[in-house]
């Protein structure tokens, strides 16, 4: 038995002739793997409009199997529509700059080549693939299809923060201590440090083995020790119940613990005196809520 290892990619192999040859193309696409990790920036609008919101730049870098940078790209692509005031602030670029860049087509034409055979698409979040995605229908290309799809703040989050609140490039910069570049807000610069980030995190992680853990409760319905909206929802949703099931309009925390029904979902909450405080503060209205939920029943059921 004999055992190949390669940038986090593990195979075993009963080598015999019969198999050598396979094994070997297997090691030399393994090899020739590239990752390009991938930025884009878009024509957005911060109000309500039917103009497209379309790719305006892509950067990327290219990564070999060995974790070195051998390639980048950068182009600007200019859209369908002029440049949002909100786009200009936000990335510096102007309609100027964009007088001479290529329209998708030709942009895209390009990018599809840089990107070569065999490649994992990497990006901060999910949005950049979805967004070379909509662009290709608007344009009517074919989506070009990675090997796979690896997103890098997913890794970030769950393989070092184990968190589920989504963190920005700049502040997975600062906490892995990657220093910023100037020009945040543009495809290439962003590309860079999300390239810094992947290669920092293939160091010490299974970058391809990070998985989802399970959300728990407490972190889904509380913050920074304070009951979210989420938290909110949920509970209330479950006091309003427990008033209809017991029809006691003065009851109690104490008697609201010992309901079967907040026994059944207590383990979703942590039962503090944050949820206490929340109680009694909002029982009064929810009281009136139910009364006023059971009169306008009875009412209409009388007009019946």
């Amino acid at each position: 038995m004999t055992f190949f290892r390669h940038s986090n990619i593990s195979m075993f192999f009963d080598i015999t002739n019969s198999h050598f040859s396979d094994i070997i193309s297997i090691i030399e696409k393994v090899m020739n793997m590239h990752y390009i990790i991938v930025d884009v920036e878009r024509n957005s609008f911060n109000y309500a409009t039917d103009k497209p919101s379309e790719i305006i730049e892509i950067g990327a870098v290219k990564i070999n199997a060995d974790g070195k940078i051998i390639d980048t790209f950068s182009t600007l692509v200019k859209p369908s529509c002029p440049l949002s005031k909100f786009t200009i602030k936000l990335t510096q670029i102007t309609e100027d700059m964009m007088s001479q860049a290529p329209a998708f087509d030709e942009a895209y034409e390009k990018f599809v080549q840089f990107l070569g055979d065999r490649y994992v698409f990497v990006s901060w979040g999910k949005e950049d693939y979805r967004f070379f995605k909509s662009d290709c229908q608007q344009y009517g290309w074919d989506l070009f299809q990675p090997d796979r799809l690896l997103d890098i703040q997913e890794v970030f989050m769950y393989g070092v923060l184990k968190v589920f609140s989504t963190p920005s490039l700049s502040s997975a910069l600062q906490h892995l201590n990657i220093e910023e570049n100037e020009n945040s807000h543009r495809a290439l610069s962003d590309a860079v440090s999300t390239a810094k980030i992947f290669s920092k995190l293939n160091r010490i992680l299974d970058i391809h083995s990070i998985e989802k853990p399970k959300r728990f409760a407490q972190e889904l319905y509380f913050l920074n020790g304070k009951i979210n909206n989420s938290g909110k929802k949920k509970y209330s949703k479950l006091i309003k119940t427990v008033i209809k099931k017991t029809g006691n309009q003065q009851l109690s925390w104490p008697e609201f613990k010992l309901h079967p029904k907040w026994i059944e979902y207590k383990s979703d909450f942590s039962v503090d005196n944050v949820l206490e405080k929340f109680y009694e503060k909002q029982f009064p209205k929810y009281k009136t809520s139910v009364i006023n939920g059971i009169l306008q029943q009875k009412n209409a059921v009388k007009t019946v």
